[in-house]
């Protein structure tokens, strides 16, 4: 069963910090499972397969009570610990062991953070729990976490996938035992007991099966299933996502590596706050008039898009640097500040709207190259994926962008979809993730990119967009300097 939402609030106690009460993913959880069981027969309910943000996680003490509010992936806190194991282990070295160079986004440097900021805390932590893990001891009393969420804590040992990076944990002072034991995907990791099914309205003793993080869950759900496809998900950032049979670490550090279900490695990275969180923000701050949907009779989101499709490609000009929340590869740079350069008295809401698509797309293209060249596959399809792939016009400019065919799904939201299929092989409905992901995977649409489209997204992305950064960067520091405020 799929498809079934509850949102959870986040707090912003200060500029730059996000966090969430742990105790708010399981009553959205509940509430979802509410939901997704009414009209089920729960004999033929076979097993459960769990997905979830990343790289948000709380302390919880020995009674796995939350000792504090979880701090959230997009939590830019902890710039000073990542500086600090730069400094005293080397970026290079951290990545060749972990899969992934030193962030603000990992949480090995918010549980640094909470060393030196929250020492009392500290002392009292049993466990560092992801969202996953939270939510698997609630239904069976289990701790563990499952390598596709292990990977984005940051410290796990990327050569020997059950393991965590010890060394590099404890030269940071966060000891290895401080984390759960990591187990594959698609496995047993506990059965949901009396109380949770209780709860829940799930049957006790139903098998609860581990699947992965957000991002490779739905990479898996939009058939991602051997190299050469990408998966861009559209969700809160957007994301983009390959696979590897083998293990291949880029030399300049322009992506970090995932865990996909499927058994192989995912070369990944975000745009962090664009997709989802940026056109949220448009709709919130410019939204259409009221009286526009009333006398329309379509919803904020049909208005909005139609005002992108009707502005002319390339915005007249207008061009988006879509950095709200700092920029990971290829500059890794908290401090980077979103853009947008030429403006005239020309421009309307649609190429304002537009403008933000496209330039989300051009740094996947961006990005997309990157990956090419460190990894030696050729990408040659997009799937899209995510709340914003029931869009044409998203799905379209992303492929007239980036000069590659994009396939939707018949399941947008694939990150849960994701998460069954690793049930339904963890249940034994299917003997293999590849057998279950033939089956349960549909195709809805195909786009093709237009070439009178491409000829001028080309000629702004390189004589504009991948050159305007490097060249600004400097004074966009200038802003944190002055305002103490990091995105």
């Amino acid at each position: 069963v799929t498809g079934c939402k509850r949102q959870t609030p986040a707090l912003t106690p200060k500029p730059g910090w996000v966090e969430q009460d742990a105790k708010w993913w399981w009553s959205a959880f509940k509430e979802a499972t509410e939901i997704a069981l009414k009209g089920i027969d729960l004999k033929k309910v076979k097993a459960i397969g769990i997905t979830h943000q990343r790289c948000t996680n709380v302390p919880v003490d020995e009674d796995i009570k939350p000792l504090r509010s979880s701090i959230n992936w997009m939590d830019t806190r902890c710039t000073k610990q990542v500086e600090w194991a730069i400094r005293n282990i080397g970026a290079r070295r951290i990545y060749e062991r972990t899969g992934y160079p030193p962030s603000v986004v990992w949480p090995l440097y918010e549980a640094m953070w909470i060393k030196d900021n929250e020492p009392e805390i500290f002392k009292k932590t049993y466990k560092w729990l992801a969202v996953f893990d939270y939510i698997l001891y609630k239904l069976t009393g289990k701790i563990a976490t499952t390598t596709g969420s292990a990977t984005q804590m940051g410290c796990l040992d990327i050569t020997k996938l059950t393991n965590w990076a010890t060394d590099v944990m404890e030269i940071c002072g966060v000891p290895q035992e401080m984390w759960p034991k990591i187990l594959p995907p698609a496995v047993e990791a506990g059965t949901v007991t009396k109380e949770a099914a209780e709860e829940t309205g799930l049957p006790e003793g139903l098998p609860v099966i581990t699947a992965a993080g957000d991002q490779p869950c739905g990479c898996l759900g939009v058939g991602v299933t051997k190299p050469g496809i990408v998966g861009i998900n559209g969700g809160t950032s957007c994301t983009f996502e390959s696979l590897t049979p083998e293990l291949r670490l880029d030399p300049n550090m322009n992506f970090y590596i995932e865990y996909n279900p499927m058994g192989a490695y995912a070369p990944e990275g975000p745009v962090m706050g664009g997709g989802g969180a940026m056109m949220r923000w448009f709709r919130d701050n410019f939204p259409p008039l009221e009286s526009e949907e009333k006398e329309k009779g379509i919803s904020v989101w049909d208005i909005i898009y139609k005002e992108a499709a009707e502005a002319p490609v390339g915005s007249l000009g207008l061009i988006t640097i879509p950095y709200w929340r700092g920029a990971l590869q290829p500059y890794w740079d908290p401090g980077a500040r979103g853009i947008m350069l030429g403006f005239g008295l020309s421009h309307r809401r649609g190429h304002f709207i537009r403008s933000l698509m496209e330039g989300l797309a051009f740094e996947l293209h961006r990005n997309i190259d990157l990956m090419e060249e460190a990894t030696h596959y050729e990408i040659t399809e997009l799937r899209m994926y995510g709340g914003s792939s029931r869009s044409d016009i998203w799905n379209q400019i992303f492929t007239d962008v980036i000069g590659r065919p994009a396939i939707t799904t018949q399941t947008p939201e694939t990150t849960t979809l994701g998460a069954a299929i690793c049930a339904a092989k963890g249940g034994g409905t299917y003997e293999s993730i590849e057998e279950a992901a033939e089956n349960m995977i549909h195709v809805r649409k195909r786009y093709e990119p237009l070439r009178e489209n491409q000829a001028v997204y080309e000629k702004l992305y390189n004589g504009v967009y991948i050159k305007f950064y490097d060249r600004v960067k400097d004074i966009v520091h200038k802003i944190s300097e002055i305002t103490d405020y990091y995105p």
